[in-house]
């Protein structure tokens, strides 16, 4: 089966692997050279985690993940997972503390909810308050996306700097639309990230910028892989912050989950100016300790929102030869491996033993 894969990130790099892994010939388009800077799949790092408060549902999908991870290693001897724990920080009974529990009590976790106490003892990069707790979840770490790309993508046939303007239904088969000519193809799938309405402009989503900062440490090992886990805090007043230890000795990475101006790929503001960076400055002096306000380099990426903010991997409404997979509302980089296997499954099965219903196109009327 020769099938089309529109968008090489992270979604497309992933279904073009798993695809290829079950022997269809693939052709992945890009309208840029993957990896590159100009969508969501960069920055140096991404979170993976386990104790999901996003919904435990999402917890047997990212258990899948953790082995692909290390598939993909030992196949290209690319380094993309480092566990450390993922510490999420709040007051007790906050919204993200119990959600994070309510996912690791469902699944039987390995978490450790730890004191105000414990947390100071333990991780004095992070300034605690009195009542606040954190929950550690073991099976936690980062991950490295452009390496994850050029790994997922090596040997495959991309396409780069290649605009897809339309996919068309035609009998049993797609044909590929774009400014070099048509090509036909027995299947595609659609994971063109912030720029899908190009190709579905009836679905719902929206695109939102976000801004990452690399700022100074002082010069001691508290905020190395092996003392301090990826981290993130809700509900703080500057917004919900997500963080990592340092990968270069000399910075840390940290950036706002959602919070951003509305964007279009086209007309995104790439510069990041002093009113993007004072928020996440102001919070590692309220926060961090160790942490300093020079900035070391910043960075513009793009969430794809869906209204309820829950991913969307379906089959096109009009053709069941396409798959739509996952406008993923900022936090789907760590499944990719995963949600490039259900793709495989939907092009070549029709269906997949994932449960996959809370993802379904349906849950949106289609218009326009």
């Amino acid at each position: 089966m020769k099938v089309a894969v529109v968008g090489c990130g992270a979604m497309g790099a992933a279904a073009s692997w798993r695809l290829s892994k079950r022997g269809a010939e693939v052709v992945a388009f890009d309208r840029y050279s993957p990896p590159h800077d100009k969508g969501s799949t960069h920055g140096d790092s991404r979170i993976t985690r386990t104790a999901y408060l996003e919904g435990a549902f999402y917890v047997p999908l990212l258990q899948e993940t953790f082995p692909m991870w290390r598939e993909l290693e030992a196949a290209t001897g690319a380094e993309l997972l480092t566990m450390t724990g993922l510490l999420t920080l709040g007051a007790l009974g906050s919204p993200s503390i119990e959600a994070t529990l309510a996912s690791a009590r469902e699944h039987d976790l390995a978490v450790r909810t730890l004191d105000t106490a414990d947390l100071r003892k333990l991780y004095p990069g992070h300034i605690v308050a009195d009542g606040e707790v954190g929950v550690l979840d073991a099976q936690a770490g980062f991950l490295r996306p452009e390496k994850a790309v050029e790994a997922m993508a090596r040997g495959l046939d991309v396409r780069r700097n290649v605009v897809v303007n339309a996919l068309v239904p035609e009998g049993d088969g797609v044909e590929v639309v774009t400014d070099a000519g048509r090509e036909r193809f027995d299947a595609a799938v659609i994971a063109a990230g912030p720029w899908v309405r190009a190709l579905l402009p009836w679905l719902p989503v929206t695109v939102e910028r976000q801004v990452m900062v690399w700022l100074a440490i002082a010069a001691d090992e508290s905020f190395a892989p092996s003392r301090f886990p990826v981290w993130l805090r809700q509900g703080a007043p500057e917004g919900d912050i997500y963080g990592f230890p340092t990968l270069d000795g000399r910075s840390i990475k940290l950036g706002g989950h959602h919070g951003g101006e509305a964007a279009t790929p086209e007309t995104v503001r790439r510069g990041v100016s002093d009113a993007d960076l004072d928020p996440l400055r102001l919070f590692v002096t309220r926060h961090m300790r160790g942490v300093t306000r020079h900035v070391v380099k910043s960075a513009v990426c793009l969430y794809t929102n869906s209204p309820d903010e829950h991913f969307i991997v379906d089959l096109h409404p009009d053709s069941k030869r396409i798959v739509v997979l996952s406008p993923c509302s900022g936090h789907g980089f760590k499944f990719a491996p995963v949600m490039g296997d259900i793709a495989a499954d939907l092009v070549l099965d029709g269906a997949t033993r994932r449960d996959i219903s809370r993802f379904a196109l349906a849950r949106f009327a289609k218009s326009g």
